[in-house]
């Protein structure tokens, strides 16, 4: 008898998480062979040591009910260990689950746990600090923390906060020394790309692979105010990579040293660190169970951020989660 372990983040993303919860009752029933458990976070830090417990007590698969910080929690709970992180994605950006291409639709989200396949990813670490999908600094880790503080979600949210800061923020200087060689650069913000985007679909590395032990690292630099919508359109057209302002380099260490003290992002939230960061990577950290096979309408329609999702009439929603079987 497998078992499995779901931790659900109660504040996290989207408010549909009684409706997820009875659903996957009721989906496990059609499972007898499978031990079912449900664990709620209480605070920050809760999930990494729920995860550790539930492997300790031979949990087969440890499941996140959340967003890319439920999912970074959970998994570096299962670093180390033969377990298998499942993803039911309700957060704001859903990065991870994207670029893995586990359904945004939580019946196929949860059909993909129980039918799926496992797949090995890497790990980045900062100074002891892990991420799975991508961590940063600059102007990604400021508006970080003013979205995690806000009270508010989702994709509107963000773009507000991201119009907000920029009329503010001033890029920094930093020193940059990996494979062998060392520069200076002015940055708008770097990124450290474990997978393609940073959620909603917004590509900052779209030829990152998430399991080939190397990190895409993307330096953003300064650049005129006038380009920013431009820039913008690129990061969700996949062409970013092709601007003059942005350099991206791939490695597996990598060494980083700032004016000052100062943000850092994780998987969408933001801490603060010195001045100095160290990067490495953590190759086949962890084994992520992914849907077995490619259904291409359904995946169209959960890459669609989640503004144009309301926009659809409510026949289209209710319709969408029988395309499964429409298209096998």
């Amino acid at each position: 008898m497998k078992k499995v372990a779901f931790i659900l983040n109660p504040i996290s993303g989207t408010g549909r998480k009684k409706v997820i919860l009875d659903y996957i009752k009721e989906e496990s029933s059609f499972y007898p062979d499978y031990q079912i458990e449900f664990y709620s976070t209480k605070c920050v830090g809760d999930a990494s040591v729920a995860a550790r417990d539930f492997v300790e007590n031979g949990y087969d698969i440890i499941v996140a009910i959340g967003g890319d910080g439920t999912v970074n929690e959970v998994a570096e709970g299962l670093i180390g260990s033969n377990a298998q992180l499942g993803i039911i994605p309700v957060g704001s950006g859903n990065g991870l689950a994207r670029h893995l291409s586990i359904p945004l639709n939580y019946q196929r989200a949860v059909d993909a746990i129980f039918n799926g396949r496992p797949q090995f990813i890497d790990a980045g670490k900062i100074n002891g600090k892990v991420f799975f999908c991508t961590a940063g600094i600059g102007f990604d880790a400021v508006v970080g923390e003013k979205f995690n503080n806000s009270g508010s979600r989702g994709l509107m949210t963000y773009v507000e906060f991201c119009t907000k800061e920029y009329v503010k923020y001033r890029p920094e200087k930093y020193m940059i020394a990996m494979n062998g060689s060392r520069f200076e650069t002015k940055a708008f913000l770097i990124t450290f790309a474990n997978s393609s985007q940073w959620g909603n679909n917004a590509f900052i590395a779209p030829d990152a692979n998430i399991s080939d032990g190397m990190m895409d690292i993307v330096v953003w630099k300064e650049a005129p105010r006038a380009t920013m919508p431009l820039l913008t359109a690129e990061l969700f057209l996949k062409t970013l990579k092709y601007s003059q302002f942005v350099d991206t380099y791939r490695c597996k260490e990598l060494l980083i040293i700032r004016e000052k003290e100062g943000l850092v992002q994780f998987d969408g939230e933001s801490v603060m660190m010195g001045n100095e960061l160290s990067l490495s990577v953590l190759h086949k950290a962890v084994q992520v169970i992914v849907p077995k096979d490619w259904r291409p309408l359904p995946q169209i329609i959960d890459m669609l951020p989640q503004y144009l999702k309301d926009m659809v009439p409510q026949q289209w929603k209710e319709f969408v989660p029988k395309l499964k079987d429409m298209v096998k």
